[in-house]
């Protein structure tokens, strides 16, 4: 969420109505039969939809939702195209503020999201990906019982509807862990039929135990709140369609799918006789509570908004991961199989590693990032509206430092397939970087302004850099590096494994991007940290609640 207790609300968005089980879709708000509902649902994305499918048998729901329907799209509804890199018709972005750059350098990144019914849910890579116990610890712990694994795991599995492998994909490599899944929820959650990219995924496999000294062990699931670092193949919220007989994605939308609109409102009074649920996302909720006059008393005063609520965490606490994903290595002509590529029929992220801080950095190196954790400085968060206080900052640091204690993963790496080259991937997996979402103007038309801070922590930093040395370390490892050019390494631009710190940071801060993981925009804490939303809003949950990320990216768990 957040919800608000209210009787009127102005929006100017698309619409979805849904009165007692029965759906009306319009473009056209005179068709509305009624203009007082029980719930109004503001956001038709990955969490909305799935509210409004609950709530909709005993209750009048109206979801407002400013973008258009496209859950028969095949653009879409294609896990393929994504990864193809096909351009989608949900898929907007809005500009951040200048970021850093390589010493004091400044660049604006572009920060994607869904704007169609399903949101997100229907322009991601679809990843299959669960929190950790460790990272349901954390949350837990920034003052949010009932958020533990064993309290979030039959929701988990409530949301799913898990399609076993094949024998035939088991040989090939994939596996999974039965008491761990759902097999009669909403969300088609399976392997790619054939497997995808099955040589690679062994050889990734193989050369990543490698690269980590044995260390990173090959796991049977990635969805059973693993500790320690893992290898493992990626299954994907897809489904298999028998009439078409292939592949589509389980977006939000396809998985409510009796909520469909494709709708263009005007400036409309609705009435809601319960609540206001707010389910736009981390980068949309805060400017939506903003302009309703809760926020930084000051800033909404400045912007004459009439003042409901002084709750100036509302946009504080913004995260994202940091991305690196400018590591393409050119395939050798040799390699250039159906079994290594799949091409086209490819997906990102087939095989995915979640190593430790020791994993990565070693034992030294892994106790002095716990030991800059608890004595992070908080001044300069503090100052460029992160958080709230410092006191907020360093216990967040604290309970990181504690995750990674028993074996949060560190670091993400992926391996994607392509027709002419091999991508190695990776992103950080648990910023201390906090920036700020805000509006500054009443037009609901316009973009807020995301301040993202990505990388002005020394602990992202550190992170990424790290990541990078493990990229160029796989690219000149067998048997990943058999698959690729001589000097592929050097092609991509890719720093060179003896590369010195700061060679690596220089190409980090050059090339960073979006991971687009919004989250924390609304956070679920104590009041007195800056939080805006209670533990006890667990259904109407969205990103923007997430005081911390729930790694691994596991979101779209949340809508049920």
């Amino acid at each position: 969420m957040p919800r608000v207790k209210c009787s009127r609300i102005i929006l100017v968005l698309f619409l979805v109505i849904l009165l007692n089980l029965a759906t009306v879709i319009t473009n056209d708000t005179s068709n509305i039969v009624s203009s007082s509902f029980e719930f109004i649902i503001v956001g038709g994305g990955t969490t909305g939809l799935a509210i409004a499918n609950r709530l909709a048998v005993n209750h009048s729901v109206l979801v407002v939702e400013r973008g258009p329907d496209l859950v028969n799209d095949e653009i879409v509804n294609n896990p393929y195209m994504f990864a193809a890199g096909t351009p989608s018709p949900c898929r907007f972005s809005m500009s951040s503020t200048p970021q850093v750059g390589f010493r004091g350098t400044r660049r604006s990144l572009p920060l994607f999201y869904g704007s169609c019914l399903g949101g997100s849910s229907s322009i991601n890579g679809m990843m299959g990906a669960r929190p950790t116990f460790a990272s349901m610890n954390a949350i837990q712990a920034l003052g949010n019982p009932g958020w533990g694994w064993n309290d979030f795991l039959p929701y988990m599995q409530k949301s799913e509807s898990f399609t076993p492998p094949n024998p035939w994909q088991m040989e090939k490599g994939a596996n999974y862990i039965a008491a761990v899944h759902g097999y009669d929820g909403p969300v088609g959650v399976s392997f790619a039929r054939p497997l995808n990219a099955p040589v690679l995924q062994s050889i990734a496999k193989n050369t990543t135990q490698t690269v980590f000294d044995g260390e990173v062990t090959l796991s049977p699931d990635m969805g059973d709140g693993f500790s320690g670092g893992h290898v493992s193949s990626f299954y994907y919220q897809i489904h298999f369609n028998k009439t078409l007989h292939s592949d589509r994605r389980s977006s939000s939308a396809w998985a409510s799918r009796k909520l469909c609109t494709d709708v263009w409102g005007r400036i409309t009074l609705f009435n809601a006789s319960r609540e206001v649920i707010i389910s736009a996302g981390a980068l949309q909720s805060p400017a939506i509570l903003q302009r309703s006059g809760i926020g930084n008393a000051m800033a909404l005063r400045n912007l004459q908004i009439e003042l409901v609520m002084d709750l100036p965490g509302v946009g504080a606490n913004l995260q994202d991961h940091v991305g690196l994903y400018n590591a393409s290595f050119p395939l050798a002509p040799s390699a250039n199989t159906t079994t290594i590529t799949s091409w086209p029929n490819i997906l990102p992220g087939i095989v995915v590693t979640h190593p430790t801080t020791r994993n990565t950095l070693g034992l030294q190196d892994s106790n002095a990032m716990d030991i800059l954790l608890r004595g992070i400085s908080t001044e300069y968060t503090v100052s460029v509206g992160g958080v709230v206080n410092s006191e907020s900052l360093a216990r967040q640091a604290v309970v990181i430092a504690e995750a990674y204690q028993i074996d949060h993963p560190f670091i993400e790496l992926f391996f994607t397939p392509g027709s002419v080259s091999l991508a190695v991937a990776a992103h950080t997996i648990l910023p201390l970087s906090r920036g700020s979402i805000h509006i500054n103007t009443t037009d609901p038309s316009a973009d807020p302004i995301a301040d993202m801070q990505y990388l002005t922590s020394e602990v992202d930093i550190r992170a990424a850099v790290a990541a990078a040395r493990r990229i160029s370390l796989i690219a000149v490892t067998p048997p990943f590096s058999d698959l690729i050019t001589e000097d592929a390494l050097h092609q991509s631009g890719v720093p060179l494994v003896n590369a010195t710190e700061e060679e690596l940071r220089k190409w980090v801060l050059d090339t960073y991007v979006s991971d687009i993981h919004f989250f924390g925009s609304n956070s679920m804490m104590p009041k007195e940290l800056g939080g805006v939303v209670s533990p006890q809003l667990l259904v109407y949950a969205d990103a923007s609640i997430l005081p911390l990320n729930m790694a691994p990216n596991a979101l779209l768990y949340l809508q049920w």
